[in-house]
């Protein structure tokens, strides 16, 4: 069969977190933006159910096509409350947060919750986690059950090193000051730090970014935890919306060793899962040919 480019190459999709259709032109389509007009899903929100969905599977499927499957457990760290909860009704799942219940420190999570968990979800997270951020891999590798699978996001930058915005960070509070902002550190040996060119995510004076990620450096500090089978994930799957404009800030997956349970879908009838395949190979063929994917939809591409 041959393919030819539309005089309007806008992007069909179904989201896969909510299931409605959507047309956006290629250009409005990017980590985040691509807005899902259903439940206002980015591309990197899709991404991250859809690198879940490999973890548990094997292959994408929509949330709206499963049905309730409690023997999976997961956790989620200040996960968006658009997929939060429809992953809270199909699974055993709980959406975590540093400082509202309920509460979890991903640098040192309590004994008894090691090794309870299929999938942890932390996208965009880490950035702000104070250092040293080993901590938190560590946390995230101890709570996975062997063969459970961690699905990964952060801003970071494909080359030179992380950057470490407060490495001496220790006893710091953040101050407004007419119209800036300050951090101020006490350093473990009593020296003061001041630091007035911090930046926020989120809006002036919300979450405080640490750091700012280099690729080698992420996946240097999941080996180091212990994690395997770690894959940057740089294919597009437009049937979903999912289309990648860059290659740096993908969506990252490594795996805890051990050997996962086999699972096939539970879908919520069978005719709805026939027409959810259909319809996902309807949609990427009427994607416009740079957008489709190459090879299966379920390619991965190991670091």
């Amino acid at each position: 069969m041959v393919w030819f480019a539309s005089a309007n190459p806008s992007v069909a999709f179904r989201c896969n977190i909510c299931g409605t259709r959507n047309r956006l032109m290629p250009g409005l389509i990017s980590r985040e933006a691509g807005e899902c007009a259903g439940c206002g899903s980015t591309v990197r929100m899709r991404s991250v159910i859809r690198c879940l969905s490999l973890a548990l599977y094997g292959r994408s499927v929509r949330l709206t096509d499963l049905a309730v499957d409690r023997s999976i457990r997961g956790a989620g760290l200040s996960d968006w409350d658009g997929y939060a909860a429809r992953l809270a009704s199909l699974f055993t799942y709980a959406n975590t947060f540093h400082h509202a219940e309920p509460r979890l420190d991903i640098t040192d999570p309590p004994a008894n919750s090691f090794g309870t968990v299929d999938f942890l979800i932390s996208s965009d997270v880490f950035e702000h986690v104070a250092p040293p951020v080993e901590r938190a891999f560590t946390g995230a590798f101890n709570l996975l059950k062997p063969g459970g699978t961690l699905v990964f996001t952060v801003p970071y930058g494909k080359d030179g090193e992380t950057i470490e915005h407060f490495p001496s960070l220790n006893d710091f509070e953040v101050l407004e000051f007419g119209p800036d902002w300050y951090l101020i550190n006490r350093r473990t040996d009593g020296e003061y730090e001041v630091f007035d060119d911090i930046v926020f995510h989120g809006g002036v004076g919300q979450t405080l970014e640490m750091r700012v990620f280099c690729q080698t450096d992420v996946v240097s500090q999941l080996q180091r935890s212990g994690f395997e089978k770690i894959v940057i994930h740089r294919e597009n799957d437009p049937a979903v919306g999912i289309i990648h404009r860059q290659d740096w800030s993908l969506p990252i997956t490594a795996v805890k060793p051990g050997r996962p349970p086999v699972r096939k879908p539970r879908y919520r009838g069978k005719w709805r899962a026939a027409g959810s395949f259909i319809a996902q190979r309807r949609d990427t063929a009427a994607a416009p040919i740079g957008a489709r994917p190459h090879g299966p939809l379920t390619s991965r591409v190991a670091v």
